[in-house]
């Protein structure tokens, strides 16, 4: 970014700051020698749009649907019916979701859990759990 504000002047104008990040644009910080971004929720809604979670699902002999999320192996569940499905693995999603955050240093920082950083966070901005079913591609 051009601009690096500096974290004494923004604590100054901390009202300001917000104000410009919600009503024009992101913001960069700069303490020391660490930089850090600032973004509206909408701003990186936007900006994670672009991570797209695919389920995968089998219909089982019973009738019963299992499935998983294609970019967070891990996530795998079963439903009767697709939307059940869909609506266990948000939630399970979700859960996990959770989790990340909670131990985000453990988590990022572990080579096969890195790549879920940004669906995570994309998880993290809904308000619910159909706005999270909402989110697969079948």
């Amino acid at each position: 970014m051009q601009t690096v504000l500096n974290a004494t002047d923004v604590r100054a104008n901390f009202g300001g700051f917000i104000d410009t990040i919600v009503r024009e644009k992101p913001q960069a910080i700069k303490r020391n020698r660490d930089v850090i971004m600032a973004f509206s929720k909408q701003q990186m809604k936007e900006l994670l749009s672009i991570y797209e979670l695919t389920f995968e699902f089998e219909q089982d002999d019973d009738g019963r649907y299992a499935g998983s999320i294609e970019q967070i192996e891990d996530i795998v569940a079963d439903g009767s019916t697709l939307d059940d499905l869909r609506m266990e693995l948000a939630r399970q999603l979700t859960e996990y979701a959770i989790d990340y955050e909670n131990n985000y240093a453990r988590y990022y920082n572990t080579p096969n859990r890195h790549k879920h950083a940004p669906y995570v966070l994309r998880v993290l901005l809904e308000d619910d759990l159909e706005s999270v079913a909402q989110m697969f591609h079948a």
